[in-house]
């Protein structure tokens, strides 16, 4: 049986010599031929690093080693020993891993038979001249991300990034069509809607990221968090950089966006938050106060109740079927919507205001932090701490009440002029509807029933954010 030899291509980032996986394998099979081996497999890790730093798995490497491992391979062919390793470490690892099996290693410019101490010193050498080079690249490639950033030229990753397309010397032009995709997604987050919502929508619309994958909420976070959108790039040592490319989001809108993404009360730590009943979150029990859950009863019917278990501690006597409960709050609300009282009763559109609310809300979050370690440390004693730890909870409740008061008239703007059952009936997305129900609408109360009949609409209490009880 002749020599089972496997080509092993890798090609990095920042592909600094040019060499493609495809050469490689080109060049693998010919060096194959040269040493009269039988090429029995192929082997590719794309745009992965074999550095120190590099952290991304390589998936190919492991399944290389793995068929080594099980006998079913006596060579590789590789253009450069680099391609295999640059840590020293992991050389010595697979090394020890193949020597038992005799292995054979054919570059271009080296044949390593680790039967022979001359084989293994020389790719031991090798193995460290290679980690040297490495750092010197790694280097060098931060020296050039620093003077672009300096420049204010944009980050060439590995894909183009969302809204703008490269066009030499670090600049970058606008993509309308995406950009105004990028604007609408802004609006709608700032309006209340979900990342999840708008991806759901974009996913029916057909609308793909620049790699041709479907949209998802973790990539769509990252792409209007980039500093890009407002024509910036940022880097560690220099800080932010105004860049050679137009912005597509205001800095205020921008900011906005940012504050929201960080804001710890819409984080969920990864905890999956799936809403399938409208007024989740907004209804209450009537005797007890307990958040009512939604949920389906034996016959898979959907309905509120007052739950006693661990968690909530409900009295457990409170439950109405879901959709007539929503039937009845979406009736008033859509009542409600043409309100002019409802309306001059929420603050008026004021970015600035905005903004001042904003940087309130993360002063006394500061300050609360501070207060907590004063009195851990003992500089405040307890009533101390307290009192002064109500007045900031109340300065930024109040400051969070004036900025949802202004969101529920950017949402109600969205919708002016337009019929507003007909703007209902078509967002047919859970979100939008829970954001417009959260921006005029304070709670939901669910009370006993006071005639026995099916459903009594007078057992249902809204409160609007405006005070009015109905």
């Amino acid at each position: 049986m002749g020599i089972r030899a496997a080509i092993y291509c890798r090609i990095s980032e920042d592909q600094q010599d040019g060499w493609g996986v495809g050469d490689q394998e080109e060049h693998g099979r010919q060096l194959a031929q040269l040493m009269g081996w039988e090429v029995v497999g192929v082997y590719v890790d794309n745009d992965l690093g074999a550095t120190v730093r590099s952290r991304k798995p390589r998936r190919d490497y492991e399944r290389l080693r793995r068929e080594i491992q099980g006998g079913l391979i006596d060579a590789i062919c590789v253009t450069e020993m680099s391609r295999l390793h640059r840590r020293p470490l992991e050389w010595h690892q697979f090394r020890e891993l193949a020597a038992p099996f005799k292995l054979k290693i054919k570059s271009l410019t080296d044949y390593i038979d680790l039967e022979t101490g001359e084989g293994v010193f020389a790719a031991n050498l090798r193995a460290d001249i290679d980690e040297e080079e490495a750092e010197q690249i790694r280097r060098r490639v931060l020296r050039r991300a620093l003077s672009d950033a300096k420049a204010g030229k944009a980050h060439h990753g590995a894909y183009r990034p969302f809204g703008y397309q490269p066009v030499g010397d670090g600049a970058l032009e606008v993509v309308e069509e995406e950009a105004g995709l990028i604007r609408e997604a802004t609006l709608r987050l700032l309006q209340g809607e979900t990342l999840g919502g708008i991806c759901a929508d974009w996913q029916k619309r057909g609308i793909t990221t620049t790699t041709g994958r479907s949209w998802r909420p973790t990539p769509l976070r990252a792409s209007l968090m980039r500093p890009a959108l407002i024509g910036c790039r940022e880097h560690p040592e220099v800080g932010r950089v105004r860049g050679r490319w137009p912005a597509i989001l205001s800095e205020d809108e921008w900011e906005r966006l940012q504050f929201m993404f960080k804001d710890p009360d819409r984080q969920n730590h990864g905890r999956v938050n799936v809403r399938s009943y409208l007024l989740t979150g907004f209804i209450y029990c009537g005797l007890c106060g307990k958040p009512l859950r939604g949920g389906p009863r034996k016959g898979g019917e959907r309905s509120y109740c007052c739950r006693q278990d661990v968690v909530v501690r409900g009295c457990g006597r409170i439950r109405r079927k879901a959709d007539l409960v929503d039937e009845e709050v979406v009736k008033r609300l859509l009542y409600r919507l043409d309100s002019d009282a409802l309306r001059s009763g929420l603050g008026a559109v004021d970015d600035d205001a905005d903004a001042a609310d904003r940087d309130e809300v993360a002063w006394c979050k500061t300050r609360l932090t501070q207060l907590a370690d004063d009195y851990a440390d003992d500089t405040l004693t307890k009533p101390e701490y307290l009192r002064q730890k109500r007045r900031l909870t109340e300065r930024m409740e109040a400051a969070k009440r004036r900025r949802d008061s202004r969101r529920a008239s950017h949402i109600l703007a969205s919708i002016d002029g337009e019929p507003v059952r007909e703007e209902w009936e078509r967002h047919d997305d859970l979100d939008w509807r829970r954001a417009l129900i959260a921006a005029v609408i304070e709670s939901v109360t669910v009370h006993p029933q006071r005639v026995r009949v099916k459903f009594d609409p007078d057992a249902i209490v809204v409160l609007w954010k405006d005070g009015v009880r109905r």
